[in-house]
């Protein structure tokens, strides 16, 4: 708009004359009139009009009621303005509007009636800035003023049809408007008139600016990003700012937001039985959202990221030029549809209704936030991202203090989460819980709706992006290989070329599609813009959660809550989950940006940790974990503490990540169970780069208490099993791929048998690939443990079963059966034997003390003095481990020999042992008795061993703790003491 905003301050236009200037206002009022329509220069087919015109003002009598005077000017206006004639062609630039025929609009009398609209109002602001005039001629001037504006109402009302047309009419208008050729103080003036009681009825600002509206939101509703019309729609967001910014003086109210909002079409009555879609294709809203990158799986964009194929798979977050020009364009429209919306938000009346309607749209898009919904029926990718970045803008200055936590438990909320699944409530105690609320009264508080409303959204733009984009990077990895298949049969062809061509052609339109839709999705969820908002709302939503937990507590001491809020535990998962996934995909694709933003999220994350058992699903603990083990080292390590999380939080995740993997241990299915501590693994020896976190798991180790020593036993548990899944699965694939090498037996084998073998070959290989890489892990977790704090495998319950394991373990990789872990291509699925071997020793050679080397020793399942020294020759021969690693093994054997040796003697002296000195399940000679509650008296190696497992008794099955055996002191004298006997009378 032009600024003359000078121009439209009425009592600064009557403060400028002097009291004293004293002057003959009707001789002024008739000379202004006249030098309206002087004649002079005119073209000669408006003369007769101008004459008219000035013979009407002749007739004048300007000795009246105000009210009288603009009665008259207005019929002298209007007469003017209908006299107004086709084909008078203005000379200004013309702009051109693909939404505005030109060829209806330019030169017709409705323009030349905005020209002459123009031309007096300029004259009249030009005049009452005028000192040497009285005030009762500028009160005759501003009557002039108040006629111009009646007859403009008349015009687009439609009460001057004939010969001028109220469409018309409108159009020039909003013409003009996007032009920006209407003084802002002219459309200021305009709508004070038409809001003002004593000149017009209520319905008069509604039936001027509906229709300008209305051909607003036509105008957007033809734009397409193709078009290249980005001016055009900024130029249409513009205006409707501007419309709707215009206040009133005095009140400050902006009467435009209200019209806009009462429009039939803002809020359609039925909008609750449509789907998004169609809610937004006939909300006066909907299409300004509608402006991006349309594509989608079922119509992919072909016309974009033409030749560019290739760059669909990149994992990296880097954008290629034409999804940055996409970004760069849509950005300034993204802002402009913000701009034009917030007035909406600064009007009491309109920010009730404002906000209905975004949460409508919310609403009638639920189905997006399903993982299978119809893509007809709801807004496409780009529309909901559009959406989501506006709403981003209204969340940006908001503070935390401001936030009402129970907002959207209030009755009348317009936040729906009676559907959603809690985060520690189940769906009978959250009826119950928001039942409390029943009597609560809700205020419109826009802070409030607009954050919880903003996560909503969320909710349905992110996680289907992200999950898009997993589904279709796999579709067009499949169509990529069909690609390779087909050029290949082509290559290879003699016969049939012309065929295989088109076959061909036709893949690789596949795939070119498909690979323009991928760039489509990652160009909308990889623009930077979008995702540094994205951080910053969700490092917001984080801490919502953090304070429900933790309420009026400093996170960064040592105060933690024993409970949590029943807050807490009624939000819904998603508050966290989306969270949580678009992290992890940002860690992946976009970490450089990441690293840009605030880092107080991490923290967050840390404690939500540190408090999981408060949460219900496994699956969202399991994801978080996922995150935590994603941070790059540099992101948790003491030298980022004061950006991430202090040293009392690193000691307490330690604490959690131990007490996870052991609690874990029923949740989730057994592959999930086995990747969720695979990540735990990962975060351990993260955490343990700090210095501190490294001191406190050293002592955590050395007490070995209860809690620690089932993480271990967990530990050893784990890589048993995986490692015996990895072997077994190995096994078969041997032997099915030693049968098809043998062509004549494999010739003569029936369908049915080959058919089992190859449905075998293919669970066998899934097999492998699934756990050889968990196996490995969980070897590491224990290297980890006995390179740095072996004292928990010196007791006998942690040390004879990871003594067993390794040398079951040990023969299965170098015993006489090791041809059955030989297969072809063994890099194809992981498998690597020699680094097994050689963690297995490392383990072997890291517990070089006495107590272990009796444990190995002692496992009379597997070890032999034959057996290691077979271990030995081997990897000298094949070189597996470097000579200083076999010596030193080496010289562990020999230990574990002479131990061996020394069992050997002691059973030949120990023989005819009395039954109360035996353990009644091992059946072995009692080193340390306990008694149990029940009465049984057992050695407490033995029992321990068995409480790691099963924490029962096993005679009865009652529950049973370590705490509960009572040391038996006399009866280990007795059995001591005839020790010596034996020991004596060999002798």
């Amino acid at each position: 708009m032009i600024d003359n905003s000078d121009t439209g301050d009425r009592q600064k236009e009557m403060a400028t004359s002097d009291e004293s200037v004293t002057d003959n206002p009707a001789e002024v009022t008739n000379d202004f009139l006249m030098k309206l329509f002087e004649t002079e220069d005119r073209p000669e087919p408006q003369m007769t009009r101008y004459a008219d015109a000035i013979i009407d003002i002749q007739k004048l009598k300007f000795d009246v009621p105000l009210d009288s005077l603009q009665s008259n000017f207005t019929e002298i206006l209007a007469k003017f303005i209908v006299g107004s004639e086709e084909g008078t062609e203005q000379d200004r630039p013309w702009k051109f509007y693909e939404f505005i025929d030109a060829s209806n609009v330019k030169g017709c009398r409705e323009e030349d009636a905005m020209e002459f609209f123009l031309h007096v109002f300029l004259h009249c602001s030009k005049d009452l800035r005028m000192t040497t005039i009285s005030n009762r001629s500028k009160s005759n001037i501003e009557t002039i003023r108040n006629a111009l504006f009646s007859v403009f109402i008349r015009l687009h009302r439609g009460y001057l049809e004939k010969p001028l047309d109220s469409q018309r009419a409108n159009l020039v208008f909003v013409k003009r408007l996007l032009e920006d050729t209407i003084p802002f103080p002219f459309l200021k003036l305009l709508i004070e008139y038409a809001t003002n009681p004593k000149h017009c009825e209520k319905d008069v600002l509604p039936g001027v600016f509906n229709p300008i509206f209305k051909t607003l939101r036509s105008g957007f509703e033809a734009q397409r990003l193709e078009l290249n019309n980005d001016e055009v729609v900024r130029d249409i967001l513009r205006v409707l700012r501007t419309l709707l910014e215009v206040q009133l003086d005095g009140s400050g109210l902006r009467p435009l937001c209200d019209v806009l909002v009462d429009r039939a079409d803002f809020l359609p009555t039925d909008a609750d039985r449509l789907k998004g879609r169609e809610f937004a294709s006939i909300s006066y809203l909907g299409p300004f959202f509608d402006y991006g990158l349309i594509s989608s799986p079922r119509n992919p964009n072909n016309r974009v990221f033409v030749n560019m194929e290739n760059e669909a798979l990149k994992t990296i977050g880097s954008m290629d030029t034409e999804q940055t020009q996409y970004c760069q364009r849509i950005l300034p429209i993204r802002n402009a549809i913000y701009s034009f919306l917030l007035p909406l938000t600064k009007e009491s009346s309109s920010k009730s209704k404002f906000l209905k309607w975004v949460a409508t749209l919310i609403k009638t898009n639920q189905d997006r936030s399903r993982s299978q919904y119809n893509l007809e029926l709801v807004c496409e990718d780009h529309y909901m991202t559009n959406f989501l970045c506006v709403m981003y803008h209204f969340t940006n200055e908001i503070v935390l203090s401001r936030i009402n936590m129970e907002y959207p438990f209030l009755p009348g909320t317009l936040v729906d989460i009676s559907k959603e699944t809690r985060l520690s409530m189940n769906e009978s105690m959250a009826t119950e819980f928001a039942l409390k609320f029943g009597n609560r009264p809700l205020r419109y508080d826009f802070s409030t709706a607009c954050v919880f409303l903003t996560i909503a959204t969320q909710k349905l733009v992110l996680p289907p992006l992200t999950r898009q984009i997993k589904n279709y990077t796999r579709h067009v990895r499949n169509l990529q290989n069909n690609v390779i298949r087909a050029r290949n049969d082509f290559n290879r062809a003699t016969i049939d070329r012309e065929q295989l061509n088109r076959k061909l052609k036709i893949e690789e339109d596949k795939w070119k599609t498909a690979c323009r839709h991928l760039l489509c999705v990652k160009t909308q969820i990889q623009d930077p813009v979008l995702q540094l908002n994205a951080f910053g709302f969700m490092e917001y939503q984080l801490a919502i959660v953090v304070k429900a937990l933790c309420p009026n507590r400093n996170l960064c001491e040592s105060q933690f809550p024993a409970e949590p809020t029943q807050i807490f535990c009624a939000y819904p998962e998603h508050f966290l989950e989306d969270a949580f996934s678009f992290y992890i995909y940002c860690l992946h694709s976009a970490s450089k940006t990441m690293m840009e933003c605030s880092t107080k999220w991490i923290s967050q994350c840390f404690i939500i940790f540190q408090h999981f058992k408060y949460i219900r699903s496994p699956f969202l603990v399991s994801k978080l974990v996922a995150l935590l083990a994603s941070f790059p080292s540099y992101m948790i390590t003491e030298r980022n503490a004061n950006k991430t999380t202090s040293s009392v939080v690193k000691q307490r995740v330690l604490e959690s990540i131990i007490k996870l993997y052991t609690a874990f241990e029923g949740n989730g299915d057994l592959y999930e169970k086995h990747i969720v501590r695979g990540n735990l693994q990962h975060m351990l020896t993260k955490v343990y780069e700090d210095t501190n976190a490294k001191a406190e798991f050293i002592r955590m180790a050395e007490k070995c208490e209860q809690e620690f020593t089932l993480f271990v036993n967990m530990g050893i548990d784990d890589a048993s099993w995986c490692i015996d899944e990895s072997l077994s699965g190995l096994k078969i694939i041997h032997n099915i791929e030693r049968k098809v090498a043998n062509a004549e037996e494999w010739a003569a084998t029936n369908q049915e048998t080959r058919f089992r073998d190859f449905q075998q070959l293919i669970l066998a290989r899934r097999k492998v690939k699934g756990w050889l890489g968990i196996a490995k892990s969980n070897l590491e977790l224990l290297f980890f443990i006995t390179e740095n704090s072996p004292s928990p495998f010196l007791a006998p319950a942690l040390g004879e079963r990871l003594a067993a394991m390794l040398n079951h373990n040990l023969y299965k990789l170098l015993g006489s059966n090791r041809q059955e872990l030989s297969i072809k291509n063994p890099s194809k699925y992981g498998w690597q034997p020699r680094e097994f071997v050689n963690m297995l020793i490392s383990i072997y050679s890291g517990l070089n003390v006495p107590a272990f080397i009796k444990y190995v020793a002692y496992d009379e399942r597997t070890y032999t003095p034959a057996f290691f020294n077979d271990v030995i020759s081997r990897m000298r021969q094949h070189n597996i481990l470097a000579s200083r690693e076999i010596e030193r093994f080496e010289g562990f054997a020999k230990d574990v020999e002479k131990q061996y040796d020394s069992k050997a003697l002691l059973e030949t002296e120990y023989d005819n042992v009395p039954e109360e000195f035996k353990d009644p399940i091992m059946d072995t000679i009692m080193e340390d008795p306990v008694k149990l509650p029940s009465g049984q008296v057992m050695d407490r190696a033995v029992i321990e061993r068995h409480l790691l497992s099963t924490p029962n008794n096993p005679f009865n099955r009652a529950p049973l703790t370590k705490e509960e055996l009572v040391p038996v002191m006399e009866l280990k004298a007795k059995i001591e003491e005839w020790k010596v006997q034996k020991r004596n009378a060999e002798k």
